[in-house]
């Protein structure tokens, strides 16, 4: 049986309506051949219900726990074919043309393993983890410190997110995000399938790094345009979507750059993540409070 030309896999979890927002703008650009899987992590607000009579032809998984990002996109790669595999996150909007635009520059480009686009946010800027550069001790610190906001076109300051880049300017770079993330299949039959060890966060920025060893390309194309709310499933669990997010750094960093640095640089990263995340469950934690008498006052029953 010959491969579709393309496989579109979105992961939801609790998405509401935003999940058919999405595929209400892929829908209309599917082509025959094509082919698209919904993996629900066990959503509990109904926002997977009737998908498939909505979307003919759309394939939906229901698992019956969150098994995280990594792992739902795996299954459906699995059970497809496409030559190329798209991961789309479900509060991201594709603007019309995209995707034939990116298959297109997959096709004309064979050495380019990872393709990503240009994400706008709501307020019309470019989401910074559209091209980013590979976390190091360094990145960190700029970011810590601030210079990485004071100086985002200094060549260093700015080498994570790559603010120094022309935003509308094709270029070659270590790392685009997962909310948008094309793919070759071939590219995954080299390297393997996403690293279900990283519940959610992380392992976009590792496939990237697999691929790039593998001495393939990861190309940021700003002619592909798509628009994300983001992180509009994460804000359903905070505490626990803050305990994956410094998780996953510390993952990645044990992983990939570890082995290239001395034992005490490595020690003082990890300290500073668990600072982080020690401090983030603070801030939420505050947050929760602050909220509760707002929630109280708007369920309390109006007077008579």
């Amino acid at each position: 049986m010959n491969a579709s030309r393309l496989t579109v896999i979105v992961v939801n979890f609790n998405g509401g309506p935003i999940v058919r927002q999405c595929l209400d703008h892929l829908w209309p650009q599917m082509r025959d051949g094509w082919e698209a899987v919904l993996v629900d992590n066990a959503s509990g607000d109904g926002s997977a219900d009737g998908l498939e009579r909505s979307f003919p032809g759309l394939s939906v998984v229901r698992n019956r726990e969150n098994v995280g990002f990594a792992r739902a996109n795996n299954q459906a790669i699995e059970q497809t074919d496409g030559d190329y595999v798209l991961l789309l996150n479900p509060d991201v909007v594709v603007a019309p043309g995209a995707l034939a635009a990116a298959i297109e520059f997959l096709e004309d480009t064979p050495d380019v393993s990872i393709l990503g686009p240009k994400i706008l946010l709501p307020d019309g800027r470019l989401d910074p983890a559209a091209h980013r550069s590979f976390k190091t001790p360094a990145t960190y610190l700029y970011r810590v410190t601030g210079l990485s906001r004071l100086f985002p076109r200094h060549r260093s300051f700015g080498r994570y997110y790559l603010s120094y880049l022309d935003e509308d300017a094709i270029a070659d770079v270590d790392s685009v995000v997962g909310a948008f993330l094309l793919i070759r299949r071939s590219v995954i039959d080299r390297i393997g399938l996403l690293d279900e060890r990283f519940f959610m966060y992380c392992e976009d920025e590792d496939w990237c790094w697999r691929a790039k060893a593998a001495g393939g390309r990861v190309v940021y194309h700003p002619g592909i345009v798509v628009h994300h709310r983001k992180g509009s499933s994460a804000r359903t669990v905070p505490f626990r979507m803050a305990y994956h997010w410094h998780r996953s750094l510390y993952l990645y960093h044990r992983k990939n750059i570890a082995p290239r640095y001395a034992g005490a640089t490595n020690l003082t990263v990890y300290a500073g993540i668990a600072v982080a995340f020690a401090a983030r469950v603070g801030v939420l934690a505050v947050q929760r409070v602050l909220a509760a008498p707002r929630h109280h006052a708007r369920s309390a029953p109006a007077s008579r």
